[in-house]
């Protein structure tokens, strides 16, 4: 293929992308023949970013399990400080949690850009397969799938049931049909930006799960300015995080 031929192929892989993702590369196959039409490329740099599907897939699979290792790890080390507190553990790991997502959903939001076909959306450094929105929902799906392990563990084989069971995983059942597509599809451009810019805004109510579980902790202490201070901090976190966030959301 001369170059001419591959300038071609060049700028057609450039205006589709462009029609589909106002401006930018998002598909790593689509960067990739972008790369070879490029005269003077060398080859390897090109294969570097076209990996297949399938690598993209494993990828995304040691995430999850990494967020479920890491999640357990933190559970079983709460435990173990606090003398086998098991709500206590709980609590923790669970603000652990909330500080990561809300703090790279907050990241999110403030990057947020115009869009030709949404209001807004992210900018493709963000929403990329390997980028961080789409890598820290793979760390929560691990978390939300260690704790089921937890529950199903606690309740089958120990016969003790966990604070809130049921609505936990009622509500993991929900995040990781909310996830899931985020992670996975990667075909149609316009329908994967809008469930990862989506799913990365909705995320940002884990704000006000953190100060949920400080008062949960400061429950235990008898400082009760302490107590007032953060209620007052969760009610504010959870007007701006839910009742303000959700509808800016249904808007985009």
């Amino acid at each position: 293929m001369g170059v001419q031929e591959r300038q071609i192929i060049s700028a057609d892989v450039l205006s589709k992308d462009s029609l589909a993702n106002g401006g930018h590369i998002s598909d790593r196959r689509d960067l990739h023949e972008v790369i070879i039409g490029i005269p003077g490329t060398q080859p390897h740099a090109a294969d570097e970013l076209a990996r297949s599907d399938s690598e993209v897939v494993e990828d995304k699979a040691k995430a999850i399990a990494m967020g479920a290792v890491t999640a357990s790890t933190l559970y079983g080390l709460a435990h173990a400080l606090s003398g086998g507190d098991t709500a206590l553990a709980e609590d923790v790991v669970d603000m652990l949690h909330s500080a990561y997502t809300s703090a790279i959903a907050a990241r999110g939001i403030i990057c947020l850009q115009g869009h030709d076909v949404f209001v807004i959306a992210l900018p493709s450094h963000l929403r990329g397969g390997d980028g961080p929105v789409v890598r820290m929902f793979c760390h929560s799906i691990g978390y939300f799938l260690a704790d089921a392990c937890l529950i199903v563990f606690e309740v089958g084989f120990r016969k003790r049931f966990p604070k809130l069971w049921l609505g936990r995983l009622a509500h993991h059942f929900i995040h990781s049909v909310s996830n899931l597509p985020s992670i996975f599809k990667t075909t149609g451009a316009e329908e994967s930006l809008a469930l990862c810019s989506g799913l990365c805004m909705a995320y940002f109510a884990e704000f006000s799960s953190i100060f949920l579980r400080l008062r949960n902790i400061a429950r235990r202490t008898d400082r009760i300015g302490l107590r007032r201070a953060l209620n007052w901090f969760l009610l504010a976190s959870f007007g701006l995080s839910r009742l303000v966030n959700f509808p800016f959301l249904i808007r985009c």
